[in-house]
């Protein structure tokens, strides 16, 4: 499955999310390779049934050994986050060489406000919600990791453009 595939998948599904990360900030203007699909999803139990529904039928899978559903439950991703720390719960299809989607359960800004300030994108026949500059350097600042400091500088050389 392809990034272009899980975008329409949401799409299509009428899943309320925003796209965040290095397809994000390429949509935003500047063109750099990712692997992943990186959303923000509405956390709301009708949203993550369209979700899991959408991700059960096209085949994704958690990358680590819990059954989809899991993502539903507030309460364990709470633990998780506490006793692992973690902040992405990570989906694929079986394909070799697989899209991998990371839900962001823990997002630095939090999911209404990225929302209200998302973008809309055309992505071939689709609008994309995409997190605003200003959230996508927020969300990348602190993280350590020297493409994040690389995707600021670049987001900044954007904004200041127009």
């Amino acid at each position: 499955m392809k990034m272009f595939d899980l975008l329409k998948l949401l799409t299509k599904s009428e899943v309320d999310f925003v796209l965040v990360g290095g397809l994000a900030v390429a949509l935003q203007g500047y063109q750099r390779v990712t692997m992943d699909v990186d959303v923000v999803m509405a956390m709301d139990e009708a949203n993550l049934q369209r979700f899991i529904s959408a991700a059960d039928a096209a085949g994704l899978r958690p990358t680590i050994p819990v059954p989809l559903a899991s993502l539903g439950q507030p309460e364990l991703i709470e633990q998780w986050f506490h006793e692992k720390g973690m902040l992405a719960f990570s989906l694929r299809t079986n394909e070799t060489i697989a899209t991998v989607m990371d839900v962001l359960v823990r997002p630095v800004v939090p999911f209404v406000q990225l929302r209200r300030d998302a973008t809309m994108v055309k992505v071939g026949s689709l609008a994309v919600p995409v997190a605003s500059i200003n959230h996508l350097i927020e969300m990348k600042s602190g993280t350590g990791r020297s493409k994040d400091m690389i995707d600021i500088e670049e987001l900044r050389k954007i904004q200041s453009q127009q």
